[in-house]
């Protein structure tokens, strides 16, 4: 078994009600008041990042999604001139 060594600490600052809430709660669910705020906040936070990284589509949406992704790339003049000029970071080098 692995086992992580936890020496960050986090401190917060509470009204009295919300500790004894949070220590009601943590009761409930049989768990030491640390251990019940880290899990509450860990699963907030995956739920969090999941929300703005995962995104569904309905069938509609995923066809026309794979269709533009399917179709050949637009040409914009500007990028591919960028992208066909002298690159920077060799044109300083061969200046000394």
């Amino acid at each position: 078994m692995v086992t992580i060594q936890k020496n960050k600490r986090i401190d917060l600052r509470v009204a009295n009600s919300s500790k004894n809430l949070l220590i009601y709660a943590a009761n409930l669910r049989r768990k030491k008041l640390s251990a019940f705020i880290l899990d509450s906040a860990l699963k907030e936070a995956e739920e969090l990042v999941a929300s703005r990284t995962n995104f569904q589509l309905s069938k509609q949406q995923w066809e026309a999604f794979c269709s533009a992704l399917d179709s050949p790339a637009r040409e914009i003049p500007k990028l591919k001139k960028l992208f066909t000029g002298t690159d920077i970071r060799n044109a300083q080098k061969s200046s000394f």
